[in-house]
């Protein structure tokens, strides 16, 4: 496509606007009396149905519904134990400022089985989640560089989440999952890796479960984390080449195609809502 055409293109307008109305429909969801666990189908499958409905001539580029090798999928399982300790930093950081209420909110147990739970809230989120940020978002920053549309997808997936507590290490993960997408060109990276993130501490507490009603604490650990974290983002980094290699694909990419406005109205609505909305939840908890 000629640069000009490209520079020309509005894709972030356009997926802007999309997940402004995605926030603003989720918001007004949270108010319906609705069962929560069918909130990702209405809030998400809704909109994503109808978003990739009107662009269906282009949904191969927006999935990337390629296969995974062996080898990504291990690299991509060594690169989620790297980014965990840095997440475990951010959630300890946030309670010991913030303290520990909305994670208790959070991490509430649906009480259902094993088997549901780790339905709802491993496989669906992994599915409708990366659909939406990894596939139809990314997509739309497809003409700015890796580094630009991963920090800008992990900021938006931050805010989907529509609250202060999750949105530290949703960023992370974002930005994470955005770069395992463009060095396996497969948004099922981005699915594998949200899977074990959400799927495996849910195993983890069904086999080892807290004691009832006990509020969630996290002991000040910092030293001790801040020294993982920093071993991980090392690790990170050298298995984030290690994973572009296996794949035949450029570590390096600095290239922009388009100098088309990031912050753009409907994006500062949508951090407008988010914030609202954040701040709602805290003073009514």
């Amino acid at each position: 496509m000629d640069i000009k055409i490209l520079r020309e293109e509005k894709s972030i307008s356009q997926v802007n606007r999309f997940f402004f109305y995605v926030i603003l429909w989720s918001v007004f969801i949270q108010f319906m009396p609705i069962n929560p666990n069918y909130y990702q189908y209405i809030a998400f499958l809704v909109p994503i149905s109808i978003y990739l409905f009107i662009n269906r001539f282009s949904i191969k580029r927006i999935l990337k519904p390629n296969i995974l090798n062996l080898k990504s999928i291990l690299i991509i399982f060594l690169i989620w134990l790297s980014v965990l300790p840095i997440m475990l930093l951010m959630v300890e950081l946030y309670v010991h400022f913030f303290g520990s209420t909305l994670a208790d909110i959070v991490s509430q147990d649906s009480h259902e089985s094993l088997t549901i739970n780790f339905f709802l809230i491993a496989i669906t989120p992994a599915i409708l989640e990366e659909v939406l940020m990894r596939g139809i978002i990314l997509d739309g920053y497809r003409n700015k560089s890796r580094f630009v549309a991963s920090i800008m997808n992990g900021f938006m997936f931050g805010m989907l989440h529509l609250n202060s507590f999750q949105f530290f290490h949703t960023f992370l993960i974002g930005i994470i999952a955005s770069y395992l997408v463009f060095a396996t060109n497969s948004i099922f990276a981005g699915m594998f890796i949200h899977i074990i993130n959400n799927g495996l501490p849910l195993i983890i507490d069904y086999l080892y479960p807290i004691v009832p009603n006990e509020p969630y604490v996290a002991e000040p650990q910092f030293i001790g984390l801040l020294i993982f974290a920093a071993i991980g983002l090392t690790l990170l980094i050298l298995l984030f080449r290690l994973l572009f290699k296996v794949n035949d694909i450029p570590f390096r990419s600095y290239k922009e195609l388009s100098d088309e406005r990031i912050f753009n109205l409907h994006l500062i609505l949508s951090i407008f809502i988010f914030l609202g909305f954040s701040a709602l939840i805290i003073f009514s908890t």
